[in-house]
């Protein structure tokens, strides 16, 4: 049950990055999916993908590691330094120096290239299971809307990882 909820939100989090495509997709879907609009072959195909997304995510993590820490970061502080850039209210709680701005610069160009990479191949997961990207997310969002759509989906979760 935490596993779902926890991988649909970093997987969405990812996929979206900035937020500029959910922006036009809320624009585009005004009503989220309930769980009487998402047929049983769509959870399966969308428990397939999220399935699929898992090992794209955690070896997306790693590459990001793996570049914060090739400036001389530790991925923590680059997480915090990041939430605060994101967070006016943290901004004042935490003290970014200017080697650490100017790493953060530096880092931005290969960042946007592991983030480009990481979307097209979930792009490309999730289509594998007959979903758009668009469908994947409204269902994600509904789920989070409407509890019966986040059971359905959960239950089926949990079965794939018992059997798997």
């Amino acid at each position: 049950m935490k596993t779902l909820r926890t991988l649909s939100i970093a997987l969405v989090v990812m996929l979206f990055g900035a937020g500029t495509l959910f922006a036009q997709l809320q624009q585009q879907m005004p009503e989220l999916p309930t769980s009487e609009d998402v047929s049983d072959e769509e959870i399966e195909n969308f428990v397939n993908a999220l399935i699929d997304l898992e090992p794209i995510q955690m070896k997306t993590q790693e590459k990001l590691q793996e570049a914060v820490e090739s400036e001389d970061m530790s991925f923590q502080r680059f997480q915090e330094l990041m939430m605060a850039m994101q967070n006016p209210q943290m901004a004042d709680q935490v003290d970014m120096s200017e080697d650490e701005m100017a790493k953060i610069q530096a880092l931005q160009p290969k960042l946007i290239e592991i983030q480009g990479e990481a979307q097209q191949e979930m792009i490309a997961a999730i289509e594998s299971h007959d979903l758009t990207a668009q469908r994947f997310d409204s269902i994600n969002m509904g789920a989070q809307q409407d509890s019966e759509l986040r059971m359905r989906l959960e239950t089926l979760l949990e079965e794939r990882e018992e059997e798997g």
